[in-house]
């Protein structure tokens, strides 16, 4: 689904503006995170034996998906609220674009650690 934005006329034509939207620009798997899940399932979770090896991979690709998605949410989340405090520090001047870069890095590594923790590795049980 995408939006139109009217933005005037020119020469009593109208123009037209597509807004990107997330059907049109997927967001792409992350390797990492993809390794982790199948690692988890097939290591210390397991999934159902009765299971065909296309459903646990699907499975496998469907959690590395949406945890991908939380990652990139809370990632963005955290580094928008990094470079307001960077921001609020600076007396009110914003950061160049490398330390922007840094602090979205920094966010990105948080939340990848936060989510795979409390979606994945919290779910291992050990026995005592």
């Amino acid at each position: 689904m995408s939006r139109s934005i009217w933005t005037g006329a020119t020469d009593n034509k109208l123009r037209r503006v597509r807004a990107c939207t997330f059907e049109s620009m997927p967001l792409e798997t992350d390797p990492k995170i993809l390794s982790a899940v199948h690692k988890v399932y097939t290591t210390d979770l397991g999934l159902p034996d009765y299971w065909t090896a296309p459903q646990r991979a699907e499975f496998i690709a469907d959690e590395a998906e949406k945890i991908t998605w939380m990652v990139w949410a809370e990632a963005g989340t955290t580094g928008e609220r990094s470079i307001q405090d960077w921001t609020r520090r600076s007396g009110g001047r914003a950061p160049d674009r490398a330390v922007r870069g840094t602090l979205m890095a920094e966010a990105r590594i948080q939340a990848i650690t936060s989510v795979l923790n409390t979606e994945l590795y919290e779910q291992i049980t050990t026995d005592a």
